[in-house]
This record gives C-alpha cells, structure tokens and sequence, in this order.
C-alpha cells in the first residue's frame, strides 16, 4: 500500500508543478534600465526588449554594456518572483533546488 500512496503523491505533485509552471509564465517582470526596457516573465523567460533611438547611435560597447545591465536586472527580479511563487505554492515542502 506504501507504494501506492506514493504514486498518489508523485501525481499530485506534479499537477502541483504544472500549476506553478502556467503561474511563472503568467507573471511579468517589467523594468528600465538607463532607457533600455525589458519585459520578463517569472519564469526567466524574456519576452521584449525596446532600446532608445539615441543608444542606437552610441558607442558599440557602451550599448552592449546597458543592454547585460538591463538584462541581468530583469533576471533578478524574474528570479524574486520565482522564489516567492514557488514558495506560496509549494508550501512547506521541502523540494531540492527549489529557494
């Protein structure tokens, strides 16, 4: 019987992380960077970028540099979001990997 309970728990753990999953992409992570513009969603997924038109015409490194900048950013917050939704939903389960 042991075996069974724990194929029933298998199953609705991973309804449980399917449920998560829909969550984190239907969270979205919005932010601006010294005017480069990043959309994300909690899932670590990017979604949009938009640049300026005046950073088009800047230097080739300075721009690369504000777009990382901006990037790693929005995984940050992305990141934030992850955590505190895994957290609502996954309760008090101790789940390896997950914050």
């Amino acid at each position: 019987m042991e075996l069974f309970k724990m194929a029933k728990e298998a199953m609705a753990m991973k309804s449980k992380f399917g449920e998560m999953d829909k969550k984190l992409k239907s969270v979205f992570v919005n932010i601006e960077h010294k005017g480069v513009k990043i959309q994300a969603n909690a899932k670590c997924e990017f979604l949009s970028l938009d640049l300026p038109q005046n950073l088009i015409s800047e230097d080739k490194e300075k721009v690369q540099n504000l777009i990382l900048d901006a990037f790693n950013e929005a995984s940050k917050k992305s990141q934030e979001q992850m955590a505190q939704i895994s957290k609502e939903m996954m309760g008090g389960l101790n789940i390896p990997g997950l914050p």
